[in-house]
């Protein structure tokens, strides 16, 4: 069977190459060329990134709640407050702690997309405790995550760290990192342009004991660019009833959704008593 040499993506170029072919069967066995951008056998989640060149992109995610509302809400334990166009941003902290050569955290990474979904991207801060501090970015729109870097003696950020729309601390909180949390705890990941987001698995736990308590776990995705775009289920519902710590949904067949979209999961409790709902999943972009 004459087959191509090469399989090319048209954003892309080569991305993989034809190692064997296998008449009788009508498959070919392919070995990708791991070019920057596609990914990597142990991690195709690796990519090439404006700043630093690290992994940028979650490969998993998890985040939790803490809720006494009957209502769905989305699994975060701060709030996220997603923007809508590129801006230099800021990032300051309610403790001096928080600061270059104080006992809080030094420095910390925010890994972002653009507003047409391109990214993603890292930038690494330095921070200057109460006194607000500049992006040197200029194109952060969607955050994927916040994560302290560096840290001094407590071993953790002090005071909350928040990022702000704007430069020198003004305009509204983005998202935020608890005292002593080192991250954001966001159950969700934006998929980038000209990639698929592929799911895995959706895990979920509480600390509820008794019947009753347990939720129902969902995650949606959400088109980015598309004016007024919905929230649309794409998983089952995953159920987890009062009396169980956690349980695991594996998808023998990934979940596929095209980019860019905004993915994250969703609880809808069982109980108006004050519980922890927590939730993860797995997914990587090709």
């Amino acid at each position: 069977m004459p087959v191509k040499a090469h399989i090319t993506d048209p954003a892309s170029g080569v991305i993989a190459e034809v190692v064997k072919e296998d008449d009788g069967k009508r498959r070919l066995l392919v070995e990708s060329l791991l070019a920057d951008g596609v990914g990597t056998a142990s991690n195709p989640l690796i990519t090439a990134t404006a700043g630093s060149g690290e992994d940028s992109a979650a490969g998993f995610v998890f985040g939790d709640i803490t809720t006494s509302v009957i209502a769905l809400a989305a699994v975060a334990r701060t709030a996220y407050t997603e923007q809508s166009a590129n801006a230099q941003r800021s990032f300051v902290s309610s403790s001096a702690n928080d600061s270059a050569a104080e006992t809080g955290a030094r420095t910390l990474k925010v890994t972002y997309l653009d507003y047409l979904g391109d990214g993603p991207y890292v930038e690494v801060v330095t921070l200057n405790g109460t006194t607000p501090v500049d992006t040197v970015a200029l194109n952060i729109c969607f955050i994927e995550r916040i994560e302290v870097v560096t840290v001094g003696s407590t071993g953790s950020n002090v005071g909350t760290i928040s990022l702000k729309a704007a430069v020198a601390g003004g305009g509204a909180t983005i998202g935020t990192i608890a005292p002593t949390d080192q991250q954001t705890f966001w159950a969700h990941h934006y998929v980038p342009r000209n990639k698929i987001g592929h799911i895995t698995t959706l895990w979920a736990g509480h600390n509820g004991t008794t019947v009753g308590s347990g939720g129902v776990f969902v995650i949606k995705r959400r088109r980015i660019g598309v004016s007024d775009a919905a929230d649309v289920q794409v998983t089952d519902s995953f159920r987890l009833y009062g009396q169980s710590s956690s349980t695991q949904r594996n998808y023998g067949t990934p979940i596929s959704v095209q980019g860019p979209a905004f993915l994250r999961v969703w609880v809808l409790p069982e109980t108006a008593s004050s519980i922890i709902y927590r939730s993860s999943f797995d997914i990587y972009d090709l």
